[in-house]
């Protein structure tokens, strides 16, 4: 697995546009690195504004809906059963339905009928329908949608999942299809983005109340939380906060919703595809259509107990496979004839996490995909798609039906196809650094206006190494505590790792406000930690420890030698050795280090201090300026460490110092 990791510094930028993050945002060097990186240059790269796409399509899409307003025509919304179709389907409901349509809202059965428009259902369709509308889904049921529009129903798709060649029959709204289009609205996007269309052809406002489903919605999906869609669930996130839609609102109060895009996606979208997951989606939605508060509260109870069967269930499905699951193998495919296909998915992600490879289980003639670079889940499957009944999903996850007599033909076909491709690596991207305990605060701070994070806006990594003191198991055994540098650090499901710690390590964690009756703390969340090891990128080598006996017989040998003007005695007897004395910005054999920061224009120096005396690697202080940073450091005896290609001076392209950690520091041998 150690193979499949990799650590990587991002790149400094140049110092100028550095520089000019830091003061136009007020930020130190760290947090400037995390905003340089997401592209964020000026203020206004942080709110983008919520506008209304141009999709190709809308026009079309808004006269059919015009069409069955004014014709009193009978609207079926098929929804995707997710929470990201359920939010999309609860747009299009409210929002017709204020407009006098005459709508009647369709959840397919997840465990019955699975994803998409399923042929036995249309019949049903052809009945109840003047308008089949489907949200998140349609973009791949070719045959279905002809045959209702061979039968005389208009046919209006609304989707963003990965089309095939040719779209199916009907007026077709997806972001595929629209040229040099750099956003990527979801299913519940999409929605929210016709409706808006529809408002301002009748010439009323946009209808952001209904921002905070298409929120949750794209939040729930994983989509890239950047450009529009990062104006998108900022303004739902704090809409979301006092809800005007009253089960929306009960249940974000349920979970204790703050307005973060992390208590979306790990507290309320969970419930809400919960409810799917067993086979009860009809509930999530009736949740976030219902105007009746007792029967909001009982949905929100009832959402919350099936959340913990989705749990319990989940847990079994892992102990089940996961010990079926091969790390070496190129694909891992599983079938389990006892499997719930409502959990399958998270148990795929989770066996993924595990093992960093694409993963693939049946159960119940469902399946489920989930993937990595450089493997598309969709892809995969239509390397087998004369073996499935149906398939549908994006590159990193998709979902198909099988009849399970074909599950070793598949099992055969996707791991070839996996085969093709060189092995996913992941790679943990470190801004740099975590700063020092002091100056986590203003840090945490300065990180804030990055929210909401999420894919596409992943919360800013950071490196932080030591020797770990105080690690203990927490929560019966499941997770993690330790110090590291004074800073607290909690590594969630890593509990086993307890009793093996090493002595020195380093990890890549986010960093965490805690508060607790009353009081603020600042404490790290290690996604990963390890043994010292491989890290690319960021500084070279810069200072190494040599033993003093080398470093003195190196000097008898001729080798040029740099003595701190400190230290007279030392000066004196290197004169009478007859060592050969330079510069420290012209010598590479050190005895000691200066009383004030130096530089190193080159590297890499060899460094010999006293006997006993140590040397870590940390952190710079995070401070305004240059100056006030520079005084922070004066009086201590430092190594600066640049990177590559940036000039030796005192500025934000420190990334690094060695802090001799003891008043032994100077380099010479013993007068005895």
């Amino acid at each position: 697995m150690k193979d499949r990791v990799r650590w990587r510094l991002l790149p400094l930028p140049p110092l100028k546009e550095w520089r000019e993050v830091m003061e136009a945002f007020g930020v130190g060097p760290e947090a400037a690195l995390a905003y340089w990186h997401r592209g964020v240059r000026r203020p206004e790269d942080l709110k983008p504004s919520l506008g209304l796409l141009p999709l190709r399509g809308l026009k079309e899409a808004v006269e059919l809906l015009l069409w069955a307003l004014e014709g009193r025509k009978r609207i079926r919304i098929h929804g995707d059963y997710d929470a990201d179709g359920l939010t999309g389907t609860a747009i299009l409901v409210r929002g017709l339905r204020a407009l006098g349509a005459e709508v009647h809202p369709f959840i397919p059965h997840r465990l019955e009928e699975g994803y998409g428009v399923h042929p036995k259902r249309i019949p049903e369709h052809l009945e109840a329908a003047d308008l089949f509308l489907t949200v998140d889904c349609g973009i791949a049921n070719h045959a279905e949608l002809r045959e209702l529009v061979e039968n005389g129903v208009e046919v209006l798709v609304t989707d963003h999942h990965t089309p095939r060649d040719t779209p199916p029959p009907g007026v077709i709204l997806h972001p595929a299809y629209t040229p040099d289009l750099k956003e990527h609205p979801t299913g519940a996007g999409v929605a929210f983005l016709l409706l808006w269309a529809l408002h301002e052809r009748l010439g009323l406002p946009p209808p952001l109340e209904y921002a905070d489903l298409a929120a949750v919605g794209t939040i729930a999906d994983v989509a890239p939380l950047w450009g529009w869609n990062r104006a998108l669930v900022r303004e739902g996130l704090e809409r979301l906060k006092d809800s005007r839609l009253l089960g929306l609102r009960l249940l974000a109060e349920s979970v204790g919703y703050t307005g973060k895009a992390v208590e979306v996606a790990f507290r309320i979208a969970p419930r809400i595809n919960a409810a799917s997951r067993l086979g009860e989606a009809e509930k999530a939605l009736r949740l976030l259509l219902t105007e009746d508060e007792e029967e909001a509260k009982g949905l929100v109870e009832e959402l919350n107990r099936l959340n913990a069967r989705r749990q319990a269930i989940e847990e079994e499905m892992l102990k089940r496979l996961l010990p079926q699951a091969d790390p070496e193998a190129k694909a891992i495919v599983l079938h389990d004839p006892e499997g719930h296909p409502g959990v399958m998915g998270i148990v795929a992600s989770r066996i993924l996490e595990a093992t960093l490879r694409p993963v693939f289980i049946v159960a119940q003639g469902k399946g489920t995909v989930r993937s990595l670079p450089p493997i598309s889940a969709v892809e995969a499957l239509r390397s087998a798609e004369d073996l499935l009944l149906r398939y549908g999903g994006h590159r990193e996850a998709a979902g198909f039906a099988v009849d399970e007599a074909h599950f070793p033909r598949f099992k055969e076909r996707v791991e070839a196809f996996a085969a093709s491709f060189p092995d996913p690596v992941r790679e943990v991207p470190l801004v740099g650094l975590l700063p020092p305990l002091t100056s986590l605060p203003e840090l945490h701070q300065a990180l804030l206006a990055l929210e909401p994070f999420g894919e596409g806006n992943p919360e800013p990594l950071f490196l932080l190494q030591g020797s770990p003191e105080e690690a203990r198991s927490m929560g019966e055994g499941k997770h993690l505590a330790f110090r590291l540098q004074g800073v607290r650090v909690v590594a969630w499901r890593m509990g086993e790792r307890a009793a093996a710690m090493p002595s020195e390590l380093e990890a890549a964690v986010l960093l965490v406000e805690n508060r607790w009756n009353g009081t603020v703390s600042y404490e790290a969340q290690a996604l990963d930690f390890r043994e010292p090891g491989e890290l690319e990128g960021g500084v070279e080598p810069f200072a190494y420890p040599i033993p003093l006996p080398e470093a003195l017989a190196r000097a008898r040998m001729g080798e040029g030698v740099y003595v701190p003007e400190d230290n007279p005695e030392g000066l004196e007897y290197a004169k009478g050795a007859g060592f050969r004395l330079l510069s420290p910005g012209e010598a590479t054999l050190w005895l000691g280090i200066p009383p004030t920061p130096v530089g190193i224009p080159r590297g890499p120096v060899y460094v010999a201090l006293g006997a006993g005396a140590r040397a870590r690697l940390l952190a710079p202080p995070t401070l305004p300026t240059d100056g006030e940073r520079l005084r922070a450091l004066v009086g201590q005896r430092l190594l600066f460490a640049y990177q590559r290609g940036h000039a030796p001076l005192f500025s934000e392209a420190l990334l690094a110092y060695w802090a001799v950690l003891s008043d032994r520091a100077h380099a010479l041998p013993n007068r005895g």
